[in-house]
């Protein structure tokens, strides 16, 4: 796509949904569950079918936002957990990963560490971990393509929907390299070339990483389904030899969220802060620290 014509879009969509508030938040997952996208303003009506395209196929348009109080599959488990339970996996410990041993003793060391989260370091949320949280995403379909607005990170994702290869001249990134093809109703986003600075996910308690490390061996595939008019659910794989024994299967159930905005979200809004963010430095112990 012409950068020219994606940037216009891009500023185009974001007009209409209204970005324009800043909501910075220097620490990861701070605001969880405090926002205005709140359960009680969630549609319920599971009866209306889900739009479809001039093609056939499910129109994965709308803005979507995790489903609190859904019904949720523990990746360690492989079965639902029960009514009461929320998408998984919001908070999840390094230690139910399928970490081979020596990469659960390194996650295990990251997440009793201090700041050893990217987030605190002011880096990006990256893919899959930007789906997860209180901020919404906003789906454009169109012919040939898929665009994924975030409001985390204001981060965006380009996809081809037309079963084209992956570029092999690709760098690793945040986001990744991702095409997409349709399996029936199930759009299908393979992701490689992830770089291995991010994580899976954060930890139990706002700010506490949990160590979910990966590799650059990362390969991450969404299956996203609209079962109907008001549910999105993304299915992930995150498959990594390097350091898992078997992949990792979780699910995010999300929600149509109408006619609200979006807004601008900066993790770190001025990295000249970063310094105020990390434990205070210990006090001198000698004369020679003290005069420096």
């Amino acid at each position: 796509m012409n950068h020219r014509y994606l940037l216009g879009y891009l500023i185009a969509a974001t007009m209409i949904t209204g970005v324009g508030s800043t909501r910075a938040s220097a620490q990861a997952d701070k605001d969880q569950g405090t926002k205005k996208y709140a359960p009680p303003s969630l549609p319920k009506d599971h009866s209306k079918p889900a739009p479809r395209t001039a093609d056939g196929h499910p129109d994965l348009s709308g803005m979507w936002i995790e489903k609190y109080g859904a019904l949720g599959t523990d990746p360690a488990v492989g079965k639902p957990e029960g009514s009461g339970a929320r998408s998984r996996p919001a908070t999840y410990p390094s230690d139910e990963l399928p970490y081979q041993a020596w990469a659960a003793l390194k996650a295990r060391q990251l997440r009793d560490a201090e700041n050893t989260d990217p987030l605190l370091h002011c880096e990006p949320y990256g893919v899959p971990r930007i789906w997860g949280g209180p901020h919404p995403a906003r789906l454009v379909q169109l012919p040939g393509e898929l665009i994924v607005l975030y409001e985390r990170d204001t981060a965006f994702r380009i996809i081809p929907t037309d079963g084209r290869p992956h570029n092999p001249d690709a760098d690793p990134s945040w986001m990744g390299n991702s095409v997409a093809k349709w399996d029936g109703d199930a759009l299908v986003i393979d992701t490689i070339d992830l770089t291995d600075k991010s994580w899976l996910g954060s930890g139990k308690n706002a700010g506490e990483g949990s160590g979910t490390f990966h590799s650059d061996a990362l390969h991450v595939t969404e299956r996203v389904r609209r079962p109907d008019l008001d549910h999105l659910t993304v299915e992930i794989t995150d498959d990594d030899p390097k350091v898992f024994t078997h992949p990792w299967v979780y699910t995010w159930n999300m929600s149509l969220v109408p006619k609200e905005d979006m807004y601008e979200d900066v993790t770190c809004s001025n990295e000249k802060d970063y310094e105020h963010e990390l434990p205070d430095k210990p006090a001198a112990t000698d004369k020679s620290a003290a005069v420096n």
